[in-house]
Order: C-alpha cells, then structure tokens, then sequence
C-alpha cells in the first residue's frame, strides 16, 4: 500500500477503502515501510553496482550522463476556509 500511495498520491482514507483496513493502519505503514527504499538507493537502468541515494546524487549522475533533469510544476488546488472564516489567518 505504501507503493501506491507513492504512485497514486491516494488519500490514506482512499487506501483504507481498498485495503479494509482503518486509515490510521495505512499511516502508520506508510511511515514504517516509506524510508526503505531511500535508504537503499535507487538503481540505474543498465549501470549494475550504481545506486543513487540522495538528490545530490541524482544531479551529480545527471551532469556526468549530460542528461537533462525537469521538474514537475503542475499546481495543485487547495481548498482554504474563507477571508474572515476561523481558521484563515
């Protein structure tokens, strides 16, 4: 569950739907299982023995490879309690 939630962007309630289980279970799995595959690194297609573990890694591998690294700026809406609403500030 916590792979899908990293590549659907689920809600935990959403994961609890699917999984039958409470949305308090998928937090804490998500915060249990999510630090293993950052500790482990991630491997590189074709380049046996190469793990890349932090960001600065993945920009150092970039810039040696002359590949072009893009970031993702879709905007996300949020949804805010009204001017003048408690909870705004």
């Amino acid at each position: 569950m916590t792979l899908v939630h990293l590549r659907t962007g689920l809600t935990h309630e959403a994961l609890g739907v699917l999984y039958e289980v409470g949305s308090s279970t998928i937090g804490r799995a998500i915060r249990e299982v999510r630090p293993l595959p950052a500790d482990r690194g991630f491997a590189v297609p074709d380049r046996p023995g190469i793990r890349l573990r932090t960001l600065e890694d993945v920009f150092a591998h970039a810039a040696a490879e002359d590949v072009t690294l893009r970031t993702d700026g879709m905007e996300t809406q949020v949804h805010r309690p009204r001017a003048g609403r408690p909870g705004r500030s």
